[in-house]
């Protein structure tokens, strides 16, 4: 009786599910319009920036405004998204939180790993999160599906896994990369593939593909992409910065660096933002070729510039954080600190996270600290801002932090 009985709920649910979660549209979904109650994806943009244009955090200091205790399976190191009152965590599954109470709305296992990226469907009610693993590429129901409560299980969460990645190689299995969404197709690398695509939205389908190195399964480990204006800016190890158009996959241009490790893109008005080991160069979206290069004597293998207000704000991984004119390179200020950090801006602040174990917050015109913060766990992830709060993944919690009192 009792397997008889599950079956026949579990298709209940699904045929529920299939029933009133999807609608025939037309079209392909747009980007998302920003706004202060918005991070769609990590680094905030497509363009991969870092930089919320209308939204605000603390300024003085921080307290916690509240904390969620996860679940025993979740293990967050990627930042947060938000929607209006919901933040999404991915960490080996995925969470749903009220932004305003930390309440959770749903959560559910899985071998999810990067932080999410939110894309509208042509076939969904409601939004897709397009989330990757060291297995492949997965959309997600944005609203956590259905819960059965005879059965204390969700379905229809995971509505499709494409893209699948190759076994794990003798150096074992491949990390998540981070995905982009913009204009209603996701753009990501394929974690352990060598190689960066553009899906669709509506069941994981590859629009376009591209392969490199495909002989040797170890010699190209790809970056989050940036977006912008039709063109798809992608680098990787070693040396390689490639723009493809977003439409096609079709190469516009590829060139080799100096340095062999290159860090992730940020694609701006005035060029390519392209941070190396040794320092910041700033490339020409018409062809590649090298603008300005600034040496900031670096070590930097883990972090990513944002870009604020014309400004590069990028760490040298051993004692600085640098901020840089983005039209020529000439140095802005330079603070101390120390570790890897991928810093967002918004309102005139710039927060980075040192080496995962404090949340340092800087004046992005004078360089000057305001304040930092240390959790009583770490690690602790990138935050994303809105409404005056920071939110960020902190080992097994998810916290918000206000403005102190």
């Amino acid at each position: 009786m009792v397997p008889s009985r599950r079956q026949f709920l579990q298709a209940s649910a699904l045929a529920f599910a299939g029933s009133f979660g999807s609608r025939v549209a037309t079209g392909g979904g747009g980007s998302v319009d920003p706004s202060v109650d918005e991070w769609p994806m990590a680094r905030y943009d497509p363009a991969g920036t870092g930089h919320h244009p209308t939204a605000s955090g603390p300024k003085a200091d921080v307290e916690i405004a509240w904390t969620h205790d996860a679940p025993e399976w979740f293990l967050g190191t990627a930042p947060p998204i938000r929607r209006g009152e919901t933040l999404h965590i991915a960490g080996n599954g995925l969470l749903a939180l009220d932004s305003e109470t930390g309440e959770r709305q749903f959560g559910h296992p899985g071998p999810y790993g990067s932080a999410p990226a939110r894309v509208r469907s042509s076939v969904y009610e409601t939004d897709t999160l397009a989330v990757t693993a060291s297995s492949g590429v997965f959309g997600l129901n944005a609203s956590g599906g259905l819960r059965i409560p005879l059965l204390g299980e969700r379905f229809g969460v995971e509505r499709w896994g494409g893209s699948q990645s190759p076994r794990p190689s003798f150096f074992g299995p491949a990390d998540s990369a981070t995905p982009v969404t913009a204009d209603g197709t996701i753009y990501t690398a394929i974690p352990g593939a060598n190689a960066v695509a553009a899906l669709d939205p509506d069941d994981g389908g590859v629009r376009w593909r591209n392969t490199h190195h495909e002989d040797d399964a170890a010699s190209a480990e790809f970056n989050r992409p940036a977006v912008r204006d039709g063109l798809v800016f992608v680098t990787n190890w070693p040396r390689q910065a490639t723009a493809y158009r977003a439409e096609t996959g079709e190469r516009h241009w590829q060139r080799e660096l100096d340095e062999q490790m290159v860090l992730a893109p940020v694609a701006t008005d005035a060029g390519v933002v392209v941070q190396t080991r040794n320092g910041v160069q700033l490339l020409d979206t018409a062809d590649g070729s090298t603008l300005w290069s600034r040496d900031l004597d670096a070590n930097a293998v883990e972090s990513a510039p944002a870009v604020a207000d014309g400004t590069i704000f990028a760490a040298d991984e051993q004692e600085s954080l640098h901020a840089l004119d983005l039209r020529t390179g000439e140095p802005r200020w330079t603070t101390p600190f120390d570790g890897p950090t991928s810093p967002v801006v918004a309102d005139g602040v710039v927060y980075a996270v040192r080496s995962q174990v404090a949340l340092v917050a800087v004046d992005a015109e004078s360089g000057e600290q305001l304040f930092e913060y240390e959790p009583s766990e770490v690690p602790l992830s990138a935050p994303v801002v809105g409404d005056g709060v920071l939110y960020a993944t902190n080992r097994r919690r998810v916290i918000a932090l206000e403005e102190a009192r």
